[in-house]
């Protein structure tokens, strides 16, 4: 690959000299490299190609059990359960937020907590509502590398698994 780059230097003198000049600066010059370019093979390190690794795109594998992490579905649906709060008035709770595209509440935000049945249960309000009516609660159950989300008044998501925050 060769860079050719040239540009305008702006030269200024301060009082009541001349007013300020533009002129040109030094370009660098293109030369002929020599040096090999490494290439890109399609291969494990073991001289074999990939196979269909189920953690493939994943930033990270999806974890055997717990909901800590983010999940998506393909229309954006985005459900992020953040660490546990470990001061205030949520200690011991999860950060949640979920983002429906397509929804006019847009962002919500809350806390979700484990429950003993293996289940997680998230309270959310959406961003800029105080009104109690907009707020929402499902129970999140997992099911192989995705979160069904359930929610309380009507309606289903399942959402896949997108990696680790």
């Amino acid at each position: 690959m060769v860079l050719v780059a040239g540009g305008v230097y702006l030269a200024t003198s301060g009082g009541g000299g001349p007013k300020p000049v533009a002129d040109k600066s030094p370009s660098a010059q293109a030369t002929q490299s020599s040096s090999v370019q490494p290439s890109v093979s399609a291969t494990d390190g073991t001289g074999e190609s990939p196979t269909d690794d189920p953690t493939d795109g994943y930033a990270t594998p999806p974890p055997a059990t717990g909901f800590e992490g983010q999940w998506q579905d393909a229309s954006g649906k985005t459900l992020t359960i953040g660490s546990k709060y470990t001061s205030g008035q949520a200690k011991g709770d999860y950060s949640v937020n979920f983002l429906n595209p397509g929804d006019s509440n847009g962002i919500l935000l809350g806390i979700g907590m484990d429950r003993s049945d293996g289940s997680f249960r998230i309270a959310l309000k959406p961003m800029g509502s105080d009104k109690e009516s907009d707020y929402q609660a499902a129970t999140l159950t997992r099911s192989g590398d995705s979160v069904v989300v359930n929610w309380d008044n009507g309606g289903q998501n399942t959402l896949k698994w997108a990696g680790h925050e």
